[in-house]
């Protein structure tokens, strides 16, 4: 990677580690008594509920105090999604912001409609538009956010309205203004609101990708070849997933799937419990493919598993659905068959990634909410002719000492944009509050603004009281770390070796198509 920088290059942060209004959090290791440790996994980010305090309204002081408000509201100033509050008693709020718009609108006459009203400030508050054909989206946060990742946050919204209900909404709205979407959105708090806490506490935000499941190459490739011999026409793409991680995928060999619109697709099914139950048949949308029609997918899950294995077909018919349901069930059985399902199962206890333990040698066990692991205990158990147990290493083996410096990181990701897929290890034990996981993430938004302008390859540097952020942004990769203050600068490139001695598991090297 390219050179680190040194401390005196670092910049200051002018106090970016306390991230803003009434998120920021005490130094490290003064936890305050009010904080609660994230459930384990992705289970922090999909939980059963979303309270959504639907007896508030804008009338209500109650309302207001939430930190981070999401709104949409079409011309009209008819309100169609709130995070917080029932929708119906915020016609007075999305009926100001709507004539402010409006309003700003005026002052752009020269432009064209080319530009519009971005954000503003208010006291401790930001508000960020972003208008969409006819509807505006806006963020308002006391988070300490900045504009640019309110506007990407804003962006996946709408991608994920779109990839529910095409943009053929969109063209309603245009010809009536009065419509009332709310009757149509109606079911989709949960995956929106999911997909909210699945930008602001993980790195997702930062990263146009997916994230694979770690596994050894060889249960990687016996889960892609029986992917591969599931061949049904007018399938655009296969893949297994295990919680939200990608375990193979295998595509079309006329279709390039976006990551974005995949992710899109993991978050409605991570969503809802009963498209993990049984065998579903649901239409979707592929916004960057055609965002005027449906494509439509088949979901299954293995019984008493978290694998799921999901088809997108460009046809709706009976005998679509029957003919994919019997592949998927040769597609279970030789996972069962192979093993593959027992590596899965051991990766999963062990995601995300420690690198502490990586740095000790055991390969990096013990996920969040899981112990310290010794290095025999990372090794998974494969059947073999269905009575030998084979041991098997879910991360390629390391030296003991081979990775020390590992051992200080806080938090750590690396992102290919040719792959789309991204690696995010745990955040450290004594940073996983709520608040401090989302003050890490913020901070990356921050490194990545101030690169915005920066030809690649660029790197940058911000220094808080007790943090460095440090992001390096090239063609290749992308790479992100957090580390405590006065941890050597050779952490970057241990980090960046670490990974490339890993690629074979913890990546989807290979691209397969039918």
């Amino acid at each position: 990677p390219p050179a680190p920088l040194g401390p005196s290059a670092a910049a200051g942060g002018g106090g970016g580690g306390g991230s803003g209004g009434d998120d920021r959090g005490p130094a490290v290791g003064g936890m305050p008594s009010d904080a609660t440790i994230p459930p384990v996994g992705h289970k922090r980010i999909w939980r059963a509920r979303h309270n959504k305090w639907p007896e508030e309204n804008d009338r209500d002081p109650a309302w207001y105090r939430h930190k981070r408000h999401v709104l949409i509201f079409s011309y009209s100033g008819k309100p169609v999604f709130s995070r917080y509050g029932a929708e119906e008693g915020l016609t007075s709020t999305t009926g100001a912001l709507s004539a402010i718009v409006s309003k700003f609108t005026q002052f752009f006459f020269a432009s064209n409609g080319q530009d519009g009203l971005r954000y503003f400030l208010a006291g401790e508050h930001i508000f960020a538009f972003v208008e969409r054909g006819p509807l505006w989206l806006v963020c308002i946060s006391r988070c300490g956010d900045t504009y640019p990742d309110m506007v990407r946050l804003l962006d996946r919204v709408h991608l994920q309205i779109m990839t529910l209900l095409t943009a053929g909404v969109e063209r309603t709205l245009q010809q009536r203004p009065n419509y009332d979407m709310r009757k149509i959105m109606d079911g989709t708090d949960a995956v929106v609101n999911s997909l909210i806490r699945w930008c602001t506490q993980d790195v997702y935000l930062q990263i146009e990708g997916l994230e694979p499941l770690p596994l050894p190459p060889a249960s990687r490739s016996a889960a892609v070849d029986a992917l591969k011999n599931a061949r049904v026409p007018n399938v655009l793409c296969g893949w297994l997933m295990a919680g939200h991680r990608i375990i193979a995928m295998v595509n079309n060999k006329q279709f390039k799937p976006n990551a974005l619109d995949l992710s899109m697709i993991v978050n409605i099914i991570m969503s809802s419990s009963s498209l993990r139950t049984g065998e579903s048949w649901t239409p979707v949308c592929l916004p960057h493919l055609n965002n005027k029609a449906f494509a439509y997918a088949y979901i299954t899950f293995i019984p008493d598993s978290e694998v799921g294995i999901v088809f997108l077909s460009t046809s709706s018919e009976g005998e679509q659905f029957y003919a994919i349901s019997q592949q998927a069930t040769e597609v279970k059985t030789a996972l069962e068959r192979s093993g593959v399902l027992d590596d899965v199962q051991e990766s999963l206890v062990r995601c995300p990634i420690s690198l502490n333990t990586a740095a000790a040698g055991s390969g990096g066990a013990g996920g969040e909410g899981v112990g310290e692991a010794s290095p025999s205990s990372f090794m998974s158990h494969t059947r073999s002719g269905g009575e030998r147990s084979v041991r098997r290493s879910i991360l390629a083996p390391s030296t003991l000492g081979q990775w020390r410096l590992l051992e200080g990181i806080i938090h750590a990701a690396y992102f290919i944009p040719s792959l789309q897929q991204y690696f995010s290890a745990a955040v450290s034990p004594e940073y996983r509050t709520r608040r401090q996981v989302k003050m890490l993430f913020r901070n990356y938004g921050r490194c990545r603004n101030l690169l915005k302008t920066a030809k690649q390859p660029s790197q940058i540097c911000i220094a808080t009281d007790h943090e460095c952020f440090y992001v390096s942004m090239a063609v290749d990769f992308h790479m992100y770390l957090a580390v405590p203050r006065g941890i050597s600068t050779g952490v970057i490139g241990q980090f960046y070796q670490w990974v490339k001695s890993q690629e074979a598991h913890i990546f989807l090297l290979q691209q397969p198509t039918w």
